[in-house]
């Protein structure tokens, strides 16, 4: 019992450290692209900040309409990189890479 007590404790303090990611700087989003795999583009950025399952949506496409999953994955700018990445992914590849400077 006392194990399990002491990993709780050590998951519940590393918790906060292991979710800081870092953001994305100028010659890695130079290399984003779309069409990218999820896998592909977590290799070159590693983890965001933020993911938002965004579930189903219905999207317009040449010949009519279709559905699909997106996903939303954001990396926060800090004091040494001022950008906000974006990238969303419809159905695992990217759709629209947005970037912000926090002002």
């Amino acid at each position: 019992m006392d194990r399990l007590v002491r990993a709780l404790l050590l998951a519940l303090w590393c918790g906060p450290l292991a979710a800081l990611a870092a953001p994305i700087p100028f010659s890695v989003f130079i290399r984003l692209d779309t069409g990218m795999s999820e896998a592909e583009v977590l290799e070159l950025t590693g983890p965001p900040d933020y993911v938002s399952d965004g579930g189903s949506v219905r999207y317009r496409t040449r010949h009519g309409f279709g559905y699909g999953d997106r996903k939303i994955m954001t990396w926060y700018a800090d004091g040494v990189e001022p950008h906000t990445t974006t990238i969303t992914f419809r159905n695992g590849r990217v759709s629209d890479i947005e970037r912000h400077k926090k002002f």
